[in-house]
């Protein structure tokens, strides 16, 4: 491959993205200045080398050609199959000022992973299988499913009734609830969550966000209440928030997976969702509905549909409970983990 100026050169490789980068996109490229974690006494000590989250810490040019040991990789994002972005789709496409530097990270991940002794990927949804299996950096890699877990002993049902009181929420209210880390985020659609509910006739009706307002952001006017709480660190206070809404909305254009998802049925709550994430996967009549489209009218017909159905809060919980539970997840990792070493 083409050898660039800056190509073992991090900091004049941040430099020159952060300067093509005009419209503040989540970017990274895949340089690293931890060059030796090969010869670190834990990876030396390992069996099994199991990745996650590697942006800014795996240097892909010395990473996979230095490390002479079977590799799990758990994608919770595009990143790792495509060149810089970690949302890639029709929905965000990759910017003309930056197709060209596109291209070469595609090409330095390309040649890297090309050197891995022995690189088993782990895809969280069948979306991020279809991704894998399509990438001209990581096709053709043996690829497993294996979805996220949630812990079921912190995300379970609390009583409607003392949740709304405890959270200084209407107690009669038709409680729709949003979550994203930045509420404001275009990926995640509050603004089309808002404009959804404008279409929808239901009395008493509230949205309550979870989430951060940048300073700079004004809230969208709407014909009933929203609330934002914030970020949130406490688990069992988010739990509480899943317990006092009626239905849990997710409107994103892309997402890997789709935690949220996960809590909220934990809780007993329903969810409505745009078809993004685990949501093929995980969703069925008993415990929501798939949204036909992204738009507002689509999502608005989605909250229709959800309101027209009957949810058995326990039946929502049940099929999480027997499905998604740590220790179900861990036991499909431990089989990939002895099949892997069984071939060593």
């Amino acid at each position: 491959m083409a050898k660039f100026s800056w190509y073992m050169d991090t900091e004049k490789m941040q430099e020159q993205l952060n300067t093509v980068n005009k419209q503040h996109l989540y970017l990274n490229h895949p340089l690293s200045d931890y060059k030796n974690i090969a010869h670190h006494p834990l990876v030396e000590w390992a069996d099994i080398i199991h990745l996650h989250w590697v942006p800014d810490f795996v240097d892909y040019p010395t990473f996979f050609k230095e490390v002479k040991k079977p590799i799990v990789w758990t994608l919770h994002d595009k990143y790792p199959a495509v060149g810089l972005m970690h949302y890639c789709s029709a929905f965000h496409p990759v910017p003309d000022e930056l197709k060209s530097f596109d291209f070469e990270c595609r090409n330095i991940k390309r040649e890297g992973v090309s050197y891995a002794y022995s690189l088993n990927l782990v895809a969280i949804s069948a979306l991020m299988v279809e991704e894998c299996m399509n990438s001209d950096v990581l096709g053709g890699f043996p690829i497993t499913l294996i979805h996220n877990g949630v812990d079921t002993a912190v995300f379970h049902p609390y009583k409607k009734k003392d949740s709304r009181k405890e959270l200084g929420l209407i107690s009669d209210a038709m409680i729709f609830l949003f979550s994203s880390y930045f509420i404001n985020d275009p990926n995640k659609g509050l603004d089309r969550v808002i404009d959804a509910l404008e279409k929808v006739t239901v009395p008493n009706k509230m949205l309550v966000c979870i989430g951060k307002i940048p300073v700079d952001v004004i809230m969208q006017d709407a014909s009933f209440p929203i609330i934002v709480t914030g970020c949130l660190n406490n688990q069992t206070k988010i739990a509480k928030y899943y317990s006092a809404a009626d239905y849990f909305l997710q409107s994103s254009y892309e997402e890997s997976f789709g935690q949220t998802v996960l809590e909220s049925m934990a809780c007993g709550t329903p969810v409505i969702t745009t078809l993004c994430g685990i949501a093929k996967e995980l969703i069925h009549p008993f415990n929501g509905v798939i949204c036909d489209g992204y738009d507002a009218d689509a999502i608005a017909i989605g909250i229709k549909e959800a309101l027209n159905n009957q949810y058995d809060s326990e039946e929502v919980r049940q099929y999480i409970v027997e499905n998604y539970q740590y220790d179900i997840i861990a036991k499909q990792y431990i089989c990939l983990y002895e099949s892997i070493l069984s071939k060593c």
